[in-house]
């Protein structure tokens, strides 16, 4: 199941919201009991719940409408990516096209009709995660937990918004397969919403059939994994990966790359993460912060809230650099506040080059790849970081889908 280009249509997407509003607004007798089977609800709470999911829809497309408005102000303080794929940082949208996926898994160019019965289930059983709640943050006991140790010498591969199962992550899975890396680590984000069915279609089984065999693999939490809860990652992922917790430190005597979650509260940082955090900022060595969202971006709206529960690591110049994704580019910022900013976010999910775009705020770009893919001429080439540890140095490649390198960098 990889993504589909219906559920990447902006206008195929909306009408799909517009036609389960009304079903759901209906509330025909003949479809109710599949729907409460979906919800898993009785249908004493049935009223409640879909009282619940139309609201939920309505506010999603009125966030889509000013959305869209600001989108259209130059500067304005947008979370959205420019291009024709329809990929928007909202939960019920993510859950609809997750719902959508599904359906056309099972039945290829079938319609999303409000009468089908089993389309209505998929749907309804899709947004029950607007209902369900998140799944349980994992919180360290002690201060070292979620510490491994590396050799001085490693070689750790970063991906990021790899996860969507199509040609372009099976690609890069594959490059980074002939590197052989000790680690790979990914920064987060499983499309559409990180249902368990997708953080196995679109995420482990393409790992296990494409990417290194004897490497260790990590994952970061991200906002499109938390879309229908967390349940993927926290349930899934994290086991399959014998990861213990959503934030983790990975490091040598010269080095350590620190796996912080910004998805479980999005685009911030939960309460328990900052005193471990604290904890491993006074090791001797430099510190790389890993994290799905961003600091800095020359497109979307400023990571105001990581900076502000950063303040004291930064002011204290504890973080050497900081690697992230969520902006589908790959940028190499200018020093910020003495640290060095990498955004690593191309990993699969097809994007406008960044030199198309028009820049929104003031971020200033050393570098950035503006080449496009071999496999789509039309969107931005997909690629990863490969960081290979030799005592106080570390040597960064950015490297394509194709095996080229986009450009190298020594930190030291």
């Amino acid at each position: 199941m990889a993504l589909y280009n219906q559920t990447l249509d902006k206008g195929t997407v909306l009408d799909v919201l517009g036609t389960t509003v009304e079903a759901l607004e209906r509330d025909d007798s003949a479809t109710r009991p599949a729907a409460c089977d979906a919800l898993e609800v009785g249908s004493d709470d049935w009223s409640t719940s879909r009282d619940r999911l139309i609201e939920d829809l309505l506010e999603a497309e009125a966030w889509m409408e000013r959305d869209t408005a600001l989108a259209t102000e130059v500067g304005a303080p947008v979370d959205a990516d420019e291009g024709p794929e329809f990929m928007p940082s909202h939960p019920t949208f993510a859950l609809l096209q997750s719902a959508m996926a599904e359906q056309l898994a099972v039945a290829p160019g079938s319609a999303f009709h409000p009468r089908d019965l089993g389309w209505l289930a998929t749907v309804y059983h899709r947004l029950r995660a607007r209902i369900g709640g998140k799944a349980r943050f994992i919180e360290h006991q002690r201060l070292d937990d979620f510490r491994v140790t590396m050799p001085d010498r490693a070689v750790v591969a970063l991906v990021s918004d790899w996860g969507a199962g199509n040609a372009h992550a099976v690609a890069v899975a594959r490059q980074i397969a002939l590197r052989a890396p000790d680690h790979v680590i990914h920064l987060g984000d499983v499309y559409y919403s990180g249902t368990p069915r997708e953080a196995h279609t679109h995420f482990l089984d393409v790992w296990k059939a494409h990417g290194p065999s004897r490497s260790r693999y990590w994952c970061l939490n991200a906002n499109h994994d938390m879309y229908s809860g967390g349940h993927g990652y926290f349930g899934h992922i994290l086991p399959a990966f014998h990861q213990p917790a959503s934030y983790f430190s990975l490091g040598n005597q010269a080095w350590q790359l620190i796996g912080m979650d910004t998805g479980y509260v999005s685009g911030s940082f939960t309460t328990p993460q900052m005193a471990w955090l604290e904890a491993q900022t006074h090791q001797p060595a430099r510190t790389i912060l890993l994290t799905h969202h961003h600091l800095l971006s020359a497109f979307r709206k400023r990571g105001t809230t990581l900076e502000k529960w950063l303040e004291p690591h930064l002011a204290a110049s504890h973080l050497y650099g900081w690697i992230w994704g969520h902006e589908h580019h790959l940028v190499q910022y200018a020093d910020y506040r003495g640290v060095k900013c990498r955004c690593i976010g191309h990993g699969a999910l097809p994007y406008v080059p960044p030199d198309r775009l028009v820049r929104r705020h003031p971020a200033e770009i050393v570098r950035m790849e503006t080449r496009t893919s071999p496999l789509d001429p039309d969107r931005g080439i997909h690629g990863f970081a490969l960081l290979t540890f030799d005592g106080p140095q570390v040597f960064l490649e950015y490297v394509d889908e194709t095996g080229d390198t986009s450009w190298t960098e020594r930190w030291d």
